[in-house]
């Protein structure tokens, strides 16, 4: 299957100030497969170094961190020659943190090779790891598929060139339009996790999606065990199930004590600090007065808790496929939370950039505020075709910014408030920015 990210790999390999790649990710995202495809396509051969699978490959960091020995070694284990035109993959490289110390050598001191690494958690290993060479790696991370993603997996590219004409002025067929929202609908449920999207596309078959969430869930779960340590496993098992309902609350802001009752937050931050460097939780913090650069407007203990996939936020909400695939009839609270959960996995994809949410006072309230340059732009989200919002206008009264948007459940329409439909999430940063110029 197709990703977006393949274009920054081709452009890692040509840069003369090449560093060892890291691809961040959360489990399953598709970095293996990603990351085989590219070195299959553009090597003369990969040598692929898994360090869960074979024990030997760990004991060839013991030594010492001389990049031209490892590869010699290398060699040796893998029964095959590394050479220039070879890509070295470190996968499950958390593994080993003896590797992740001699990506510093090969920088350092090898840089003609092409090493590539891949592995679960890596964001935890950035937050108080002395093995991680900071500085001397370049980083890409990837994300759970996009919606843009999802159709071109599924064959449906003819869509993708109906929406860019869409924003170029064309006038979309009803017909055009009817599609596009049926393939959303199917995205909310299945989400952009690789296995469940090519079951979908392959099969049409949403029990066996509903079947891959659980098992990916499960999966989750065990790092849990694995990972955390032991007094906060039941504190981030509770925040990781709460998100739906938190998400279904009307203003969707997060509570440490909805997640377990009667705590606060020194009793858990560090439990949602696990999962946001673990890469499964997305933080999204409140502005009150949005000054430049909005973080440092931010406030830290008001947030909003979202997942990385919508697919996964349904099945933990064991919310019916169904639901969403008739137009949702019932359950308006939950597809409100998933849908804003949608728009924000879409805008994170696209700039690699968390945005922030505006609220004043106890009523007026905007989903997002995205920094594009040095100018804030509010972002409202709608799961329905209404295109009002009293929080949007109370802060273009307040704020007159130059831009603004209402994702929703319309087709494309430009102006001072640009509507946005929900299917074209990912095009809105790029379409803002250009309101700006």
């Amino acid at each position: 299957m197709e990703r977006t990210l393949y274009g920054n790999l081709l452009e890692w390999k040509a840069s003369a100030k090449r560093k060892p790649l890291v691809l961040r990710g959360v489990r399953q995202c598709g970095k293996t497969y990603l990351l085989r495809k590219f070195g299959e396509e553009n090597y003369r051969n990969v040598a692929y170094v898994n360090f869960e699978s074979d024990g030997r490959f760990c004991r060839v960091f013991e030594r010492d961190y001389d990049p031209h020995r490892i590869v010699r070694d290398l060699s040796v284990v893998l029964k095959e020659k590394i050479h220039e035109d070879t890509l070295i993959f470190f996968d499950e490289i958390q593994s080993c943190p003896r590797a992740l110390t001699s990506l510093k050598y090969f920088h350092e001191s090898a840089p003609g090779y092409h090493v590539v690494c891949a592995g679960s958690l890596l964001g935890l290993q950035l937050t108080g790891s002395e093995s991680f060479p900071v500085g001397k790696v370049n980083f890409l991370d990837l994300a759970p598929m996009g919606f843009r993603e999802f159709l071109m997996a599924a064959g449906r590219g003819e869509l993708l060139e109906r929406i860019d004409d869409m924003f170029r002025g064309a006038e979309m067929s009803e017909a055009v339009s009817e599609t596009l929202w049926e393939e959303y609908r199917a995205y909310c449920c299945v989400g952009g996790m690789p296995e469940a999207v090519l079951e979908w596309v392959t099969n049409g078959d949403m029990n066996a999606v509903d079947r891959i969430h659980r098992e990916i869930l499960g999966s989750y779960r065990l790092d849990f065990l694995r990972h955390v340590p032991e007094k906060d496993v039941k504190k981030v098992n509770a925040i990781w199930e709460s998100i739906p309902a938190q998400l279904s609350k009307e203003n969707r802001r997060f509570v440490f004590g909805h997640a377990v009752e009667g705590a606060r937050a020194k009793d858990l931050a560090d439990a949602l600090q696990w999962l946001s460097d673990a890469g499964l939780v997305h933080v999204v913090r409140r502005v009150e007065f949005p000054g430049m650069p909005l973080s440092s407007a931010a406030d830290p203990g008001v947030f909003k808790v979202y997942a990385c996939d919508i697919g996964l936020l349904r099945a933990i909400a064991d919310f019916p496929a169904e639901h969403i695939l008739l137009g949702y009839p019932g359950g308006e609270a939950f597809i409100g939370g998933l849908t804003e959960n949608h728009v924000l996995c879409e805008v994170v994809a696209e700039t690699g950039r968390l945005p922030y949410f505006w609220r004043r006072g106890s009523v007026a309230e905007v989903d997002f505020l995205m920094q594009i340059g040095a100018e804030a732009v509010p972002v409202e989200v709608k799961s329905g075709k209404r295109a009002r919002s009293a929080g949007l206008k109370a802060y273009i009264d307040r704020h007159s910014p130059r831009a603004a948007a209402i994702a929703c459940m319309s087709d494309f329409r430009g102006g001072d408030v640009s509507l946005i439909p929900l299917y074209a999430a990912w095009k809105m940063p790029g379409y803002l920015e250009s309101r700006l110029r």
